[in-house]
């Protein structure tokens, strides 16, 4: 006997029938591809309940039944013909649940349920936001239509609210229906070919642009950490001449600066944070110029001052001018000592040969150790801004294809994350501006962020109604009654006759 499966009549008003709140849940779960079975295990009724339910829905209009309604009248004596029970199939391998996330006392909360039911609730809810929907269903990412549905059905058996129908659960129940909320949004994305291709071209593309936009920031933040230790390295240590052979270079102090007042400094024990954060930014200069000489912490008795040393009174400007030219020495000499000109050149190569590729992390990379090098050669930072702002835009379009999904499912603070990352990567795009700051609007997020954004597109496509009146709609809800009803007085010369500029300009006065 083939199972029986219930589908919706198209062109009826459900919110005007009178329903019961399990009538109601019912049909919520009537698809045209869920089984009597089925919607017996999502909604926890038995199915002889749900029979009768199906059947008022019939009758009401709701719900066309694929089998005759005869059969149901002698349901209720045992001898009805019930859909055939599918086989058991295996459960889905099992994702390994990630570490607690909740605070242990909360499971010393009065409820009706056993300490394992309230951890398996705790654990559940609290690793909502860090899973996709595969991992919520327990299920790897290949798996087949079946498998997906089976870990579903499984899930909410435990997670229903109504499961633990007539307990009380305390704080217990919220929780419980969030989870059965989410369980059913990863249902309904991936219980079906085409949402679940277009979730898997989501999630693929959030994690492609997440691993692009960590390399980035981790370049930019290594680029950013040389430019920074270059400076101060060379004041500990600055070649006099360059050496003539491969003897490694030997640091000597600088001469003595004018007016200087002798200082009596001794040995110490432990160095103070400030002095390894000097001894760090040394040793990666001198392993960035190639040195042969071995670092060590703390240095020995005889590297440490133990007789006057002269202190400079010179002003800031002054040491930090001598500083720089102290280091210009230092990176000449260890090109000269360890062909650091041949390695600047393979660098800018590589950079290149990566560009034209399509590589512009790799590229992106290559500047950096040209950087490291010669980190004041103009056009090597030019080149490496010009590339990092090329890797920039190119994850814009990714952010952007992660933005109109979110946007679709209703995901409004993901949404806005996403399209502020557009937007950054695009200045000059009015449409990312706009859709950042309507999205940040829609989510009740940062009003200072909507309204930057807003005043962009507003800026770029000044002549658009709709940037104006966005505008105006982030200053009305941040209270703002005056800087919106200037922005909305410049939206009606724009178009006098739009209903809702005369409604927002009323609720602006």
């Amino acid at each position: 006997m083939a199972p029986r499966v219930p589908s919706l009549v198209s062109g009826v008003n459900v919110y005007a029938l009178p329903l019961s709140t399990k009538e109601g849940f019912v049909l919520s779960r009537v698809d045209g591809s869920a089984s009597v079975e089925d919607i017996s295990i999502m909604v926890g009724v038995k199915q002889d309940e749900l029979l009768a339910i199906l059947e008022r829905l019939a009758e009401l209009g709701a719900v066309k039944l694929s089998w005759s309604t005869v059969q149901r009248s002698v349901a209720g004596s045992g001898n009805a013909a019930r859909p055939p029970v599918t086989p058991a199939k295996p459960k889905p391998a099992a994702v390994p649940e990630p570490p607690v996330r909740y605070d242990p006392r909360e499971l010393d909360e009065v409820a009706a349920i056993s300490l394992e039911v309230k951890k398996r609730i705790l654990g559940a809810y609290y690793s909502l936001e860090g899973k996709d929907y595969y991992q919520l269903l327990g299920v790897a990412r290949d798996v087949d239509k079946k498998a997906i549905r089976s870990a579903y059905f499984e899930l909410s058996r435990f997670f229903h609210p109504d499961s633990q129908f007539g307990k009380e659960l305390g704080s217990f129940k919220p929780k419980m229906e969030s989870v059965f909320k989410r369980l059913t949004e990863a249902y309904d994305a991936l219980g079906r070919a085409p949402r679940r291709k277009e979730y898997d071209d989501y999630l693929a593309a959030t994690e492609r642009t997440s691993v692009l936009q960590q390399t980035l920031d981790q370049v930019q933040h290594d680029t950013e950490m040389l430019r920074h230790s270059q400076a101060p390295a060379a004041a500990a240590s600055v070649q006099s001449e360059p050496p003539a052979g491969p003897e490694p270079r030997r640091a000597v102090m600088p001469p003595p600066l004018a007016e200087t007042t002798p200082v009596q400094i001794s040995m110490r024990p432990p160095p103070s944070a400030e002095e390894r954060k000097a001894y760090a930014r040394d040793r990666l200069r001198r392993q960035l110029g190639g040195d042969s000489k071995p670092a060590s912490w703390p240095p020995t008795a005889e590297q440490r001052p133990v007789s006057s040393f002269p202190v400079s009174n010179e002003s800031s400007k002054d040491r930090r001018d001598s500083a720089i030219k102290g280091l210009r020495q230092s990176l000449r000499a260890s090109g000269h000592a360890t062909g650091g000109s041949d390695r600047l050149l393979a660098h800018l190569k590589q950079a290149k040969d990566a560009e034209s590729a399509g590589d512009l992390l790799g590229a992106a990379g290559a500047l950096q150790s040209a950087l490291a090098l010669e980190p004041e050669r103009k056009e090597i930072q030019e080149q490496y801004e010009r590339v990092s702002k090329a890797v920039t835009r190119s994850l814009a379009d990714n952010y952007e294809k992660q933005a109109r999904y979110e946007e679709k499912m209703g995901k409004w603070a993901a949404a806005a994350l996403s399209w502020e990352r557009v937007a950054e990567g695009r200045p000059e795009d009015e449409y990312a501006a706009h859709s950042a700051a309507e999205a940040l609007l829609k989510a009740g997020g940062d009003l200072h962020k909507a309204q930057r954004y807003a005043q962009r597109a507003a800026d770029l496509q000044p002549s658009r109604v709709t940037n104006v009146v966005l505008l105006a709609r982030v200053y009305l809800a941040a209270g703002l009654r005056l800087n919106a009803r200037r922005e909305l007085e410049k939206a009606v010369k724009l178009d006098p006759h739009d209903e809702m500029i005369s409604n927002l300009l009323h609720e602006a006065r």
